[in-house]
């Protein structure tokens, strides 16, 4: 299948290792044109070189944290200045902080929602206008299936991936008329760095092993097994490609149909 990929200008937030760096990867194969950010420079710079090295991509890579406006707009403006066009925007970058209300400390809650709610906000906010510019854009937003299923330890993710479900159709909404389109990906349990991390946080909280958790979550999967990021980069890829122009403003689970909701 012709994607329509090839010498798209894509900008990928938290490229530098898991979901992130899986997206930039395949995305790369595609022929895309990649602009990469992170906050770790050496894992940003790693990750640029092993991708370049294996498809030869055209990559521009800024260490930017996206709960800083500047960075954003520095990243934003690097790109531009690079490219001289914005194609896509994958918004990524964001952590998970497991834990119920007694575990979550107000500087919990502002730093993720600076962190990944107001992150995606800014750089959809920096990106529409070069979008506009060039008549269409595509924004993709990885969410996570939180937002559509809560849950006491996943109060925070819950909350957050919830409000960019609400933003990812309300930006498509607005954004019809200039042919930007909108979607969300929510990934169910992947096996990234930050799972881990999650793991060993929630097998404190319940007291039990990491490896139980795990066990415990894989049990629970339809497929039997956890997502790698290579799952969820196979429909990124999808999802900004030119087959799928007609699907707009929608947040798509990725989780083997563990959530059991409608939409």
């Amino acid at each position: 299948m012709n994607t329509g990929l090839q010498g798209k200008v894509v900008l990928i937030t938290g490229a530098s290792k898991g979901i992130g760096r899986a997206i930039a990867q395949a995305l790369a194969e595609e022929g895309a044109r990649l602009a990469l950010c992170a906050r770790d420079e050496r894992e940003l710079k790693l990750a640029t070189d092993q991708i370049q090295y294996h498809t030869k991509a055209d990559i521009i890579a800024v260490k930017a944290n996206t709960t800083k406006l500047n960075d954003i707009r520095r990243f934003v403006a690097a790109t531009a200045k690079k490219f001289n066009r914005i194609d896509i925007l994958i918004n990524n970058a964001g952590g998970a902080h497991i834990g119920g209300i007694f575990q979550t400390t107000d500087e919990d809650w502002e730093y993720h929602l600076q962190f990944k709610l107001l992150g995606y906000i800014r750089m959809a906010r920096e990106v529409i206008p070069h979008m506009k510019k060039n008549g269409s854009g595509k924004i993709i937003n990885i969410i996570g299936t939180a937002g559509k299923e809560p849950h006491p330890l996943y109060m925070v993710p819950g909350v957050t991936n919830g409000a960019l479900i609400n933003f990812t159709k309300s930006l498509s909404r607005e954004l019809e008329p200039d042919k930007i389109i909108v979607n969300g990906i929510n990934p169910g349990t992947t096996d990234t760095p930050l799972t881990i991390e999650t793991f060993n946080t929630m097998a404190e909280i319940l007291r039990k092993t990491p490896e139980e958790i795990r066990q415990s979550i894989v049990e629970q999967s339809p497929r039997g097994y956890i997502a790698s990021p290579e799952d969820i980069a196979k429909i990124v890829v999808f999802i900004a490609s030119d087959a799928a122009n007609f699907i707009n403003g929608v947040s798509l689970n990725v989780d083997a149909g563990k959530i059991l909701g409608l939409c």
